[in-house]
């Protein structure tokens, strides 16, 4: 194809584009959850798949020719997307045996296999290049989405071979050997220069992260200075290639360590056997008015229903008209089940005995709904130096199970609170007292009230909860500090990156973090788009911060330069040659709202690491609307 036609002929994807493979491509690559390039970074919502990025650059500077058909086939070699790019991701090892064997014919079922008692295993003699060979062959034979299940991401490996780039080359009149050559190459001949690529709805960063690493000229911004840290991060850190991301590792370590030992010295995760805390379960506890009883809520008594089997059992104090915890371990599945059936909150307290303590069927339970709870007036609002509910609260919280780490053995067990371990959440509280204060007005805790809107509103209804540290309780604002205070002590790079660690942090350890009983874990804040309130919820120990706060990042190299600064699209002038972005969703995730959860965490000390940035999450200037209209 000569340049003179390549100058004036349409892009590819204005002829053609593989909407059925990229779609799968992007979906394995979501199905990948923490494996993706970014999400280490830490949390938004609605992050584009690099791999249709990606394809969205290449599209537009690849010219369609007078012959579709190799078109299609030099664009999915450039994507690894063709026969030969899929054989090159093909995981080593993969398919297995009986996968192989699925794909043969009889002569070579008997050729290369054996089959005793159902169980298909490579035949002996086999050599491993006789393996490699029929795996090949049966892995073409293969539909795409049965391939994609063996295979890595394209931008897992490095390109194409030598051999299709000589053939892509030889179609498009390039010399490329890699992609950023190639696109460069491709951008010089239609746009007389390197590509410069511009997202004035970042987000994530996917978009600029991928047209930088494609070796375009990246530009970024965001309204909300979340999304710009989080691409600052995607571009500076990940894109940064392994020597930062070493120096990123090396200061996680330090901060993490230092904090390790601080909470080690004041002994408030060990107990007196030497074991040491992982997880603490609190629930919240009400006054039903239907009894007169104090009664602790969860949906569920069960605490781990899979590769243990524990419950928790409520155990009627008729003299205080309470309820004591018991914790029991190695239960049988009769009892599972009763513990599933016996949850006291249904929308509204549901409690188990009627006002003579006598215990009730779970059928003939009557529930008060939350409202009746809350009260005509609603509930008291927090201020800011409430930490725990006031005795006179609606809602309030309750430690009813430790899980706790044996070193000797490395087995983990589940154990209601004893007085010693009251003791030390007391021991937490105080701890916390004596530096709020002083951590507020440094910005390692938050101090910015909750404005309320669609979201925001749900945890100030719902619990009374005022400022953004309510949604944490006194363990997790101590470790959030220490790690907050210790992060401080770091400079330049280091210091911005674990910003975003402590974002992380945040997302991973608040009172709306559910507790899987299935995996035996705490699961993120952010499960969907919404600020959930839970009766009752999970909270990590320090040694459980540490997947969260010393997240690996992904190394990847950016082969162009970058700019990001967080700015209202409207008032953005860098000129791009392409603009390629996607508009908040308008009123279906407020990320203007939710993103303040974050920015709570970083607002005093954003500004200073990035001189010029605002710490305001501009909530008056976000894209709102819904229906048809705004639609179109």
């Amino acid at each position: 194809m000569s340049t003179a036609s390549q100058l004036t002929s349409p892009s590819i994807i204005e002829v053609q584009f593989p909407v059925d493979k990229l779609s799968k491509e992007c979906y394995k690559e979501r199905k990948a959850g923490a494996g993706q390039t970014l999400t280490a970074l830490g949390k938004w919502w609605g992050r584009k798949p690099l791999i249709l990025v990606r394809a969205i650059l290449l599209g537009l500077l690849m010219p369609a020719s007078h012959d579709p058909h190799a078109d299609r086939e030099v664009f999915l070699a450039a994507l690894t997307m063709d026969d030969e790019g899929m054989l090159r991701r093909l995981q080593p090892g993969k398919p297995s045996a009986s996968e192989v064997y699925a794909y043969c014919i009889p002569r070579e079922r008997a050729q290369y296999f054996t089959v005793n008692n159902g169980k298909v295993q490579w035949r002996r003699g086999v050599s491993a290049a006789d393996r490699d060979h029929i795996r090949r062959r049966a892995f073409l034979r293969m539909s795409y989405d049965e391939r994609l299940r063996h295979c890595l991401r394209p931008e897992e490996i490095d390109g194409p071979s030598p051999e299709a780039w000589r053939r892509i080359n030889a179609h498009l009149g390039t010399s490329a050997s890699s992609l950023p050559e190639l696109i460069r190459q491709l951008g010089e001949r239609r746009l007389g220069r390197v590509p410069r690529v511009g997202d004035a709805f970042c987000g994530g960063g996917s978009i600029p992260f991928e047209a930088a690493r494609l070796g375009c000229e990246a530009y970024a911004s965001d309204l909300s200075p979340v999304a710009t840290l989080l691409t600052w991060g995607a571009l500076a850190l990940t894109g940064g290639g392994e020597a930062v991301v070493a120096r990123v590792a090396a200061a996680q370590r330090r901060v993490f360590e230092d904090v390790r030992r601080q909470v080690e010295e004041w002994g408030i995760e060990r107990n007196e056997e030497g074991w040491i805390a992982d997880a603490y379960l609190y629930c919240h506890e009400v006054l039903d008015p239907l009894t007169g009883w104090w009664v602790p809520l969860a949906p569920s008594w069960v605490i781990a229903s899979h590769q243990n089997r524990v419950v928790a059992r409520l155990v009627p104090d008729p003299l205080r008209r309470r309820f004591e915890i018991e914790i029991v371990e190695d239960v049988t599945e009769e009892e599972l089940a009763r513990a599933a059936e016996e949850g006291t909150w249904a929308g509204g307290v549901r409690c188990p005995v009627d006002r003579e303590g006598n215990w009730l069927p779970p059928a003939c339970r009557q529930v008060t709904s939350a409202e009746q709870l809350r009260g005509r007036t609603g509930l008291r609002l927090w201020e800011n130096d409430d930490l725990v509910p006031r005795a006179d609260d609606a809602f309030q919280e309750r430690l009813y199970c430790i899980r706790w780490y044996d070193p000797q053995t490395g087995q983990r067990h589940y154990r209601a609170p004893t007085a010693a371990d009251l003791a030390r959440e007391r021991r937490v509280l105080e701890l916390l007292r004596e530096r709020f204060a002083d951590w507020q007005a440094r910005g390692y805790l938050p101090s910015r009230r909750i404005e309320p809107g669609y979201n925001t509103e749900q945890p100030i209804r719902e619990r009374g909860w005022t400022h953004w540290h309510h949604l944490f309780n006194p363990r997790q604002l101590l470790l959030h500090g220490l790690l907050a205070e210790r992060a401080a002590r770091e400079d330049g790079l280091e210091a911005a990156a674990l910003l975003l660690m402590l974002g992380r942090v945040a997302n991973w350890n608040s009172r709306l973090s559910v507790w899987n009983r299935i995996l035996e874990k705490n699961e993120q804040t952010f499960l969907n788009q919404a600020l959930n309130t839970l009766v009752d919820y999970a909270c990590r120990s320090v040694s459980a911060l540490e997947t969260a706060f010393c997240a690996e990042l992904t190394v990847a190299l950016i082969a162009g330069p970058y700019h990001v600064q967080p700015a209202d699209a409207r008032a953005v002038d860098w000129e791009a040659d392409i603009w390629i972005t996607d508009p908040g969703y308008g009123d279906n995730i407020n990320y203007h709202e939710l993103s303040e959860f974050f920015l709570a965490w970083y607002e005093k000390r954003l500004p200073a690491l990035f001189p010029g940035w605002y710490a305001d999450s501009k909530r008056a200037l976000a894209v709102k609307g819904e229906g048809e209209t705004f639609r179109t």
